[in-house]
């Protein structure tokens, strides 16, 4: 028995020093090339704070990018054992995901299993060359006249919106206090319900409200918090997302089907995403991507899944700093009463409103709802102005949240001003690292403005907008934020919510 002991604590004490050393080989990849780092841990990295759930993502990824000298133009970093490169500087940033994007065009995280067509072959998911193709096949789907197609069905759900306050009790004060984001999202699932979907749904009925739950399903239950992990942290083991995406994937997946099945049977034209899908369904096929099967349903549920969080995010936080900036919300209301009193809400008027739009892209850069932007080098590249190679396979990331409050690039970073300007020269950069950068960002960026606009537009029309502040999070304090975040909840927001008060305008 003794011997036994010694052997199985001779053999583990090899099997610990082995692992000791092939750790710290791998962790030392960026110190071997010069590229300073944060002090990893041995077994998850840089990220075992955000990897235990313990951090969010952005708050990981702030801390690694303050970690680096102000003037560095990039960090190493590892997850797990694997190496990656943190990009810090706004030209490398440029260089690498636009002008070099032929050698960076996939992204690193994704889904590994190709049996689920829903999520593999996406638009979000999908590799080099598909990828191209279908961009270029689905782009036509988000141009002008489509827009102005799905305008009438956007400002439909913004008067149900409306009559969903006009319905809420009263308070003390004579207002009408609701939870923002929660309001947000249900104008979103009506609106992309609709416009991905071709589905009449009112999520602000409490008898309809399946797109609802399933875009809260896939963005903010505990679990979400594990697909995020796996989707970007570990891609290898996305296979293990199938059962925790199932019941949301079947509900996308009968209510696509059922609106196709509508439509080929009566030819019912709305000119949405489902009608374009049918016309490419009915077209010649390429075998790079076949539109056929579950490569449909694929496309409207990635888009509706991105325009969820970010919609209804992005909603929020717009309403609660006008809420906390009385100033900005008058600006914003006599914008309205300048091109809108009286007059049809049409595309060419809606373009006019700068300051709205203005608004909603101020609460983006504070508050960007995916925080990481990533890609992987498909041949090694040797970074302009240095010897610094990244060799083929290696990633590399963009921190939404470091990069657009950087004071390098803003004074007063954490402030709301929808009126400032950068202290680079390059504005529309910065404006829209939100959407994402390069050909890669976000396809549907002109209409995530627009019906986020008619949510505001809406709103400010008809009411005026109050916050109570508490000691933790003040009006000029929006560090505060930081402080009020779900620990267990990947995604920025406030962890008590944001409840916002309407009063009706005389």
């Amino acid at each position: 028995m003794d011997y036994l002991v010694y052997y199985c604590t001779t053999a583990l004490a090899i099997v610990v020093g082995l692992f000791y050393v092939y750790a710290k080989h791998n962790l030392s990849y960026w110190s071997r090339r010069g590229v300073k780092t944060p002090p990893p841990h041995l077994i998850f990295g840089n990220f075992r704070d955000c990897i235990l759930l313990q951090k969010t993502p952005a708050d990981q990824l702030q801390e690694i990018y303050n970690s680096a000298d102000p003037d560095d133009p990039y960090v190493g970093m590892y997850i797990f054992h694997e190496p990656v490169l943190l990009l810090r500087d706004r030209s490398l940033i440029k260089q690498i995901m636009i002008t070099d994007f032929e050698n960076f065009g996939n992204r690193r995280f994704g889904l590994s299993n190709e049996r689920d067509a829903t999520g593999y072959d996406s638009i979000l998911s999908i590799r080099q060359p598909r990828w191209k193709y279908l961009r270029r096949k689905l782009t036509p789907v988000v141009t002008g006249q489509k827009l102005r197609n799905m305008m009438p069905l956007m400002i439909k759900s913004s008067n149900e919106m409306i009559d969903f306050i006009e319905n809420l009790p009263v308070d003390k004060t004579g207002g009408k206090t609701y939870e923002v984001r929660n309001l947000g999202s249900r104008y979103c699932a009506n609106v992309l319900g609709s416009v991905m979907f071709g589905v009449d749904t009112n999520s602000f009925n409490e008898d309809d409200k399946g797109f609802l739950i399933s875009g809260e399903k896939v963005f903010r239950s505990f679990s979400a918090g594990v697909i995020f992990i796996i989707f970007f942290f570990v891609p290898r083991l996305s296979f293990l997302l199938a059962p925790l995406l199932t019941g949301p994937a079947e509900y996308f997946r009968k209510v696509f089907w059922s609106s196709m099945k509508v439509r080929e049977e009566m030819g019912i034209k709305r000119g949405d995403l489902v009608d374009s899908l049918l016309s490419l369904k009915a077209g010649e096929q390429d075998p790079l991507y076949k539109f056929e099967g579950d490569h449909l349903p694929a496309q409207s549920s990635s888009l509706f899944q991105a325009g969820f969080e970010a919609g209804s995010t992005t909603i929020a936080f717009a309403l609660f700093h006008l809420a906390c900036h009385p100033e900005h919300q008058a600006t914003l209301y006599d914008e309205i009463q300048t091109h809108l009193a009286g007059k049809e809400w049409t595309m060419d008027l809606m373009n006019e409103m700068s300051f709205t739009e203005r608004v909603l892209l101020e609460a983006l850069r504070l508050f960007p709802p995916l925080p990481i932007t990533d890609r992987i080098a498909e041949k090694d590249y040797k970074i302009p102005g240095t010897d610094l190679i990244i060799e083929k396979g290696v990633s590399v990331y963009l921190s939404l949240n470091s990069t657009s409050q950087d004071p390098r690039y803003f004074s007063d970073p954490q402030k709301f001003d929808p009126l400032r300007k950068s202290l680079q020269e390059d504005k529309k950069f910065f404006e829209s690292l939100g959407f994402g950068i390069g050909p890669r960002a976000c396809m549907g960026t002109r209409m995530g403005l627009l019906f986020m606009k008619i949510a505001l537009i809406a709103i400010v029309t008809n009411y005026t907008l109050h916050y109570e502040t508490d000691g933790a999070l003040q009006n000029s304090n929006i560090n505060g934020m930081a402080n009020k975040k779900k620990v267990r909840h990947v995604f920025q927001y406030a962890a008590d919510g944001l409840h916002v008060q309407f009063k009706k305008r005389a």
